[in-house]
């Protein structure tokens, strides 16, 4: 993994050597030593837990719930590093719902880049059985309120509804995204009238 920057090299080595870390983050078990002023620094979530009325904010050890140590290690990773790197084993979708809630702009954007390259396949014409992605990719989007990627893949769904209308995950689509999705169909057949 390469950082983007020579400072972000210098700083990932401060990470990965353990250099005079201040706060240890304890996930699922396991111990991440990190630096309150580089946390605060790059993530709003962490700014306002260390440095203020929070009670983690005098505490040096901070236990954290909701969030595996592989997807801490990314996290970490991208805050000391700039790493845009997500490996195999991490869900994107969830990946996309912690960078925003801890307040991570630029993980949030690679998280979208590769839904849209892996589960949208870019709103290229459908693989026939393969809509379940972008279907997924649409619900993801929605419960985390990205509406760029969601008006993305609902024209895609409007488009190619009749493929989408026959895969089973589309039936496991809540009530609304399933209104939604007729009402974007009805407005496509409108406006080629």
């Amino acid at each position: 993994l390469e950082a983007a920057s020579v400072l972000g090299e210098d700083l990932l080595m401060l990470y990965k050597k353990r250099c005079c870390p201040d706060i240890n983050i304890c996930i699922e078990g396991q111990v991440f030593q990190a630096h309150r002023a580089i946390l605060c620094a790059r993530s709003s979530y962490f700014a306002a837990m260390l440095s203020g009325s929070w009670a983690e904010s005098s505490q040096e050890h901070i236990t954290l719930q909701g969030i595996s140590h592989i997807e801490m290690s990314v996290i970490l990773h991208f805050i000391y590093g700039a790493i845009l790197d997500f490996p195999d084993k991490v869900d994107v979708g969830r990946m996309l719902g912690i960078a925003d809630m801890y307040g991570l702009d630029g993980l949030k954007e690679v998280a979208i880049y590769i839904l849209k390259r892996d589960y949208c396949n870019f709103f290229q014409k459908p693989i026939p059985g393969k809509q379940q992605p972008v279907l997924e990719c649409m619900a993801i989007a929605h419960s985390l309120g990205v509406e760029n990627l969601y008006a993305a893949c609902m024209k895609w769904v409007g488009k190619h509804f009749a493929k989408c209308l026959s895969e089973r995950s589309f039936a496991s689509l809540p009530t609304e995204l399933q209104n939604n999705c007729l009402v974007m169909m009805i407005k496509s057949l409108v406006s080629n009238i």
